[in-house]
């Protein structure tokens, strides 16, 4: 017989938030971990930079994710405004606010919008300027605006995150690199990948 008002289920544990499925606009205190740019394809577009890095972490073949991370830098280089990372379990995407070096998180649901990778190319075309914001950038909003981008790039930006997902060689070789680079990131940034109960 199912739980009902007059016979509810019994009381379980709360669950921790710091671990979910589903992320909507979750806020973080902590600089992103930096690509490593020896994985990282470039695509000059104008105003923008975008790299595509194939990425990989795991301790093992059985325990390792793939994938690219799609990277959108202003024309320098120099700054990270958007990240799209189509790996691991829940597949998301971060606005980088580098006044603070803080981060938001919002999870991709692929059962909705389907693949991500043809997601962000559409974002990207349609859309820069109105992410770019989002970040912060409006500067480089602005710049996108008027001057326009080299949307060009984007077919080549999608065969290089979809080249990502595929196995390599060197995939346990980048795995052991990507994990030791983030425990060093870790190291110095202690809060890095943590969230506050109740912060979100």
């Amino acid at each position: 017989m199912g739980a009902t008002m007059d016979n509810p289920p019994p009381p379980t544990a709360p669950l921790s938030n710091r671990q979910v499925d589903t992320i909507r606009g979750q806020y973080h205190k902590f600089a992103l971990i930096p690509m490593l740019e020896e994985h990282a394809t470039w695509f000059d577009a104008g105003p923008v930079s975008i790299a595509v890095e194939a990425r990989a972490l795991g301790d093992s073949p059985e325990r390792m994710v793939r994938g690219p991370s799609i990277h959108v830098f202003d024309a320098t280089r120099s700054d990270e405004y958007l990240r799209f990372d189509v790996f691991g379990v829940v597949l998301h995407y971060h606005y980088i606010h580098n006044e603070t070096n803080h981060n938001t998180l919002w999870g991709y649901d692929p059962d909705t919008n389907g693949p991500m990778i043809p997601w962000v190319v559409n974002a990207l075309r349609d859309r820069l300027p109105t992410l770019l914001r989002r970040a912060g950038a409006d500067r480089l909003a602005k710049d996108v605006e008027e001057q326009g981008w080299d949307t060009s790039v984007l077919p080549a930006v999608a065969a290089a995150a979809t080249a990502a997902l595929a196995p390599r060689e060197d995939d346990m070789k980048r795995a052991k690199e990507g994990m030791d680079w983030m425990y060093r990131w870790k190291a110095a940034h202690p809060q890095f990948n943590t969230v506050g109960e109740g912060e979100y």
